[in-house]
């Protein structure tokens, strides 16, 4: 065997490790094919792409609330820094939840429910949690998403009026967590028909530091930097 070969495979197998959850999802925007995504969730991070080759991915840092958003073709990493979120809730602004008493198969021994989240009398979400479920993967969801809301709340404070709607403000401004109140969303339907299933997981997963590093040689550009060349 050449020394290198030994030597790469080495280094390879003694790299350090951290313990992380994987999950696999099945997503559809309305009118598509199907496609697979992956979410890994460690004590520090959180990584979404479409497997385990790819090298477009975010990436939250959930130490200091930034969010990497990395582009292979562009060779550019945009960073996504918390904000407050500044813009006022709109005058009429009400929120229902409607609870389904039917009984559905329970995941991994925890019951699933569905529900539908409702602003405004609109269906907002159509989602099914499973109770108990994955709870490490949901308090990282909950952190992203709140980090996000601030984006989300710049961007619609600069939208015109009839480009937002009471759902979108919900969503991804006001309420951003509210489809993880009830545990992990296994089947998420938001108002445009984009859905979104759990399909596998495993909580034993070790993530090398590869897996959450950020390109060196990349561009970085921030939002404000790239909302400032439009």
């Amino acid at each position: 065997m050449p020394a290198l070969f030994f030597l790469v495979t080495l280094v390879a197998c003694t790299e350090p490790t951290t313990p992380a959850a994987v999950l696999y999802f099945v997503e559809r925007e309305p009118g598509g094919e199907p496609y697979r995504t992956r979410m890994i969730v460690s004590a520090g991070f959180l990584r979404m792409d479409d497997g385990q080759d790819s090298q477009d991915f975010l990436l939250f840092d959930r130490a200091d609330g930034s969010i990497y958003s990395v582009s292979s073709g562009e060779k550019q990493v945009l960073v996504i820094r918390p904000r407050p979120v500044e813009l006022k809730p709109p005058a009429r602004f009400i929120h229902r939840v409607v609870t389904d008493t039917a009984a559905f198969p329970a995941v991994e021994g925890r019951k699933v429910t569905h529900y539908e989240l409702l602003t405004n009398d609109k269906r907002c979400y159509d989602l099914y949690a499973a109770d108990g479920l994955l709870p490490g993967a949901v308090v990282a969801l909950r952190e992203f998403r709140l980090i996000l809301a601030g984006q989300q709340a710049l961007t619609a404070a600069t939208a015109p009026p009839e480009m937002q709607s009471a759902c979108d403000l919900a969503n991804n401004v006001f309420l951003p967590v509210r489809h993880l109140e009830y545990g992990f969303p296994v089947r998420l339907a938001d108002m445009t028909g984009r859905t979104m299933e759990l399909v596998d997981y495993k909580t034993d997963f070790r993530a090398t530091a590869e897996i959450f590093r950020l390109p060196a040689e990349y561009k970085r550009l921030t939002l404000e930097e790239l909302r400032g060349k439009k």
